[in-house]
Order: C-alpha cells, then structure tokens, then sequence
C-alpha cells in the first residue's frame, strides 16, 4: 500500500476511536474498605463521545493523597509515598522500552498512569476492565497463584536490575519502611501480645505451654527489625515493589479459570534491598499458609528461575545470585516472614471486619492492653492457617529460659 495512503488511512481509523467529548463522570470507591489505608482510591465511569459520534463507556482510577487522620499524615510524610509512586511509574515506562528492546512478548506487570498532580493525585488504566481482579476478602494463592505470582515477581526484579545496570532505576531510595518505624514495631508486638493472650483463653490448653514460651520483649522487637535495614552489598540487591501482598495484585484468567497473568499495584513503599524481602512479604501475606508450607522449595526455584531467565533474557553482564543465596535470604527474614504471619496474617484473614476486632485507638492508649476482640482469635479461623508458624515462631526465636 502507498505510504500516503496508510498514512491517511490509519490517522481516520485513529481520529475515529479517540476521545471527543466527555458527556458525563461517575464516582464510587474502587476498592472495599479497609484495603487501602495511604490513598483514597475511586474509580471514574465515564460516558464518552468519540471521533466518529460512537457513545461508550470507559473507567479511571483516580488515587487521592488525602489523610483523613493523624497516622497517615505522618505516615505519608515521613516516607513520601505519592513522589515515590511517580517516580516509579515514570521508571516503568523506561522497563517497557526494555522489554521492546528485547522484543520481550510477555505481559506488563503494572498499570498505566494517565496523569498524576504532583504529589497529590495519580490517575491510572482501570484494570477491572481488562478483565484483572483482587482476590476475594479471606482467601490466599492456591499453587497456581502462587507460581505465577513469584514468576511475575522474578521479572519484575530482573527487569529492575538490568535498568540499574544502565543507571536508569529509581534513584534516592531509602530502607524499608518497616524496618526502621519503630510505631510499627510497636503494633506488631502488641499484636503478638494479644495473640499469645488469646490462645491461652480460646484455644485448646495443650497450645498454653506453646505460646508461654513466646517471651520476647518490645526491645528485642525493635533491634531485630532494625537490623534488617542495614544492606549487605555483597549479596544481590534489587528495587522492592515493598508492599507486594494480595490486596496488591490483580489476576486475570483464561477459559479454564486458571490464573494467567497478574500486575502489581501501588508503587508508594518501594525500596532498595534483598529481593527476599518482597519474597517474604508475598510469601506470608498472599500464599495460602498450607500452600506455602508444603510447596516452599517448589516455590522458591520458581522465583529463581524466573529472576535469572530474565536477567539473561535481557543480557544482564553482572553478578546473578544462585539458588543457595535466595534460600540463605529467606532464612535470614525468616523472622519477619513467621511475625507477619501471626501478626498481620488474621487481619487479611479477617479484613471485612478489621474496625469490629479491632479498635486502633483503644490498641494505642493502652498499649495493647485492650483494643481486641475474642473473635479475631477464635482457633476454628486461625489454628489451621497459623498454628504451624507458631510453633516454627516458639521453635527458632524463643528460648525455654
């Protein structure tokens, strides 16, 4: 075909399906209550006119910086989580011309970003609307979720990797958020508290004699998750997603129901360390704890994999770390993987009713004391999803003394 022509013909064909007129905008929350707790995040429906006078439906989503208490204005503050989500959308544009560089054919692991105001609004592609969607309320990867879920990971940190190498990755940022606030660490022991307590109450008394051994003291809390922070760089370092649990990502299926591609969501913790942090964090806060106890090696090589195919598929020229020093890592956060189980896992577990099992203000004022409700600790919920990690807890961190 002549090139005037096509050129003609594809500027029609492109002025015919863009936008020309915004007829009317709807909004309503995009995500269920207490999943969301640095941004407000709406989804925009749009009734639309374009070029050639067709009338559709389109959708946004729209996230918002505002802080309605105390916390997470500090919280957003201190850790500058809209410019950090910016600047990482901005770095993901420089991946997808990676990935066409390479003619890497496989799906994006984000959405798009529309428009941001700096640093107070981000709009981004609805991916609802390609068919991708959140986990339901309760449930944990299956191990065909979780494969995937660690294969797309290992990408994104080989991807990420290959464009330090290049100078191009994210630039300035600091230790993981939840190393080095020791507020957090403070809900985490408390939590912890109020576990042990519960057990003792609700469970079988054979569990009693466990959990008394767990003895150890908010400072010991504090100087293990401190010590976290401090980066070995002569062992592989990557850029974080930082918040990789499953109310973060979103799944697509095929005709068969099964699980074939997943993108991440919100870029506002991200941070430079051990790719076996994000590791843990999924590992323990999207899995099926049944899953990941009896398929962690399956799952960790799938990772592995995944990373070093992907750093070769990009001509990655240095260090690559093997199998033994990804199942060195895990070991070492070992710690922060089985804390989060217990701490954080039942309030995944039980999200829809976060604000009735727990009262973060009363949890506060008295220091863990009160704030809890019996319910969060009931063992039919939580023995067969923890219990196991309690006594992996009891077993490698608590002394008999």
């Amino acid at each position: 075909m002549d090139k005037d022509i096509l050129e003609s013909v594809l500027k029609r064909n492109w002025k015919e399906s863009s936008l020309e007129k915004i007829v009317s905008v709807e909004s309503s929350p995009a995500v269920a209550k207490n999943l969301n707790f640095l941004s407000t995040v709406d989804r925009l429906k749009l009734k639309s006119i374009l070029g050639n006078g067709k009338v559709v439906n389109k959708s946004l989503i729209i996230k918002l910086g505002t802080n309605p208490n105390e916390f997470q204005s500090e919280f957003n503050g201190r850790y500058d989580t809209f410019r950090k989500e910016v600047m990482m959308y901005d770095t993901l544009i420089k991946i997808e011309h990676l990935m066409e560089e390479f003619e890497d054919t496989e799906d994006i692991l984000w959405c798009k970003m529309v428009h941001h105001i700096p640093y107070s609004c981000i709009v981004l592609e609805d991916l609802k609307a390609k068919g991708f969607h959140m986990a339901e309320r309760g449930q944990f990867y299956d191990l065909d979720h979780a494969l995937l879920a660690v294969h797309s990971l290992g990408r994104y940190h080989g991807m990420f990797k290959t464009l330090e190498a290049r100078g191009l990755s994210p630039q300035g940022l600091k230790t993981w958020f939840l190393f080095d606030n020791e507020e957090m660490h403070d809900y985490f022991y408390w939590d912890m508290t109020a576990l042990k307590d519960g057990v003792q109450r609700l469970w079988d008394p054979s569990w009693t004699p466990i959990v008394e051994k767990i003895k150890i003291t908010k400072t010991e809390f504090h100087e293990r998750l401190k010590k976290f922070a401090e980066l070995d760089e002569s062992k592989f370092n990557v850029t974080n997603h930082g918040d990789c649990h499953k109310n973060n990502i979103v799944v697509k299926y095929g005709w068969d129901k099964r699980p074939i591609a997943m993108r991440f969501l919100d870029f506002q913790l991200v941070h430079y360390g051990s790719p076996c942090i994000d590791l843990t964090y999924m590992f323990y806060l999207a899995v099926d704890p049944f899953v990941r106890r009896e398929n962690f090696d399956l799952i960790l090589r799938t990772y592995h994999n995944s990373l070093v195919n992907t750093l070769d598929k990009y001509n990655f020229q240095g260090n690559k770390p093997d199998l033994e020093e990804i199942k060195d890592g895990m070991e070492k956060y070992s710690f922060m993987g089985l804390m989060l189980s217990l701490t954080w896992h039942p309030n995944f577990l039980q999200s829809e009713k976060m604000e009735e099992l727990r009262d973060f203000d009363k949890i506060a004022a008295t220091e863990g004391k009160e704030g809890y409700a019996d319910e969060g600790f009931h063992p039919e919920i939580l023995e067969k999803n923890i219990g196991p990690d309690i006594i992996a807890f009891v077993d490698r961190f608590c002394s008999d003394s």
